[in-house]
Order: C-alpha cells, then sequence, then structure tokens
C-alpha cells in the first residue's frame, strides 16, 4: 500500500523543475513519515491492549514506555469516547481511519467509559443517527430494482461494460 500511494505521490507531484524539487521532497518525506508512523500506531494497539500475561513479550508490549506518545494520548481519550475521525485521522488518504481502530478496540474488549453527563445527549445523538441510517437505507431501497426484475434485464441486456 505504502509503495503504491509513494508512487502516485510521485507520478502526480513530479516536479516541473529544480526550484521546487526541495519543497516536494520535504513534502513527500512528511507524508512517508506521518503513514509509517500511522502504521506503527496500528500495529502496537493490538499489543498494547492485549490481555496476554504468559510470556515477557506479552507484558513487555503493554508498558506504557514501549507505547508511542501519540498513541497513549488516543488511547486516553478513547478511555471516554470511541475513536472517530477528527482524532487525528484527517488526512484524505489515511492508512488506517478510525474505523480500523473501532474494530481492533472493541473486538478485543477495550472499554469506553461514558461520562455521566454524556449518557442523556449520546443516547438521544445515537437514537437521531439511528433514524437517519435508516429513513436514507429505506430511501435507497426504494430506488432499487427488484431482484428478479433486475436478473430478467440483465439477461435481456447483459451487463454494460465498465
Amino acid at each position: 500500500m505504502l509503495i503504491e500511494l509513494s508512487a502516485r505521490i510521485l507520478a502526480e507531484q513530479m516536479p516541473p523543475c529544480r526550484e521546487v524539487m526541495d519543497t516536494i521532497a520535504r513534502r513527500f518525506n512528511e507524508t512517508t513519515s506521518y503513514r509509517w508512523g500511522r502504521i506503527i500506531d496500528f500495529l502496537k494497539l493490538h499489543y498494547a491492549i492485549t490481555k496476554r500475561t504468559d510470556t515477557a513479550f506479552w507484558r513487555d508490549n503493554v508498558e506504557p514506555s514501549s507505547i508511542p506518545d501519540r498513541l497513549q494520548d488516543l488511547m486516553e481519550l478513547w478511555r471516554y469516547q470511541s475513536p472517530w475521525m477528527f482524532d487525528e485521522f484527517d488526512r484524505l488518504e489515511e492508512v488506517f481511519p478510525a474505523a480500523s481502530y473501532q474494530y481492533v478496540l472493541y473486538g478485543m474488549d477495550y472499554e469506553t467509559s461514558i461520562l455521566p453527563g454524556d449518557v442523556a445527549g449520546s443516547a438521544q445523538r445515537a437514537a437521531k443517527l439511528m433514524s437517519e441510517n435508516a429513513r436514507i437505507s429505506q430511501q435507497m431501497r426504494s430506488q432499487l430494482p427488484a431482484h428478479r426484475d433486475l436478473l430478467r434485464k440483465i439477461d435481456e441486456h447483459g451487463l454494460q461494460r465498465i
């Protein structure tokens, strides 16, 4: 993935002249460094929240000193709110977006505590979002053809070339 993203940057940002080479090289290096940092954070998260303690390897990996500062800050934040796109996942092409962190955290039984004052507001927001999601889903479903009709149309006309 990093090779493809890097090749894309090089292909799209190849400097037209030497005068801007240093600026483009700096931006490329900053972007690549950012992406590697996010990969390290994401992989380390798997080890940092493990419940395994059967060997020194697992015990060492939950030590705060082995966890990057950025990830430590995010894990502290995630104790009180779920990861979301504005938790420093705001790049157009994130290596691992906030949802990836949610899958790992909650797949490994990470606890997020809801602060007492936020319970009512969170429940109301969740209900509103669920209702909106249901409305949009119904709207989209109503615009789709019935399964049998779609198959009949494909049989009669074939599939369009892409």
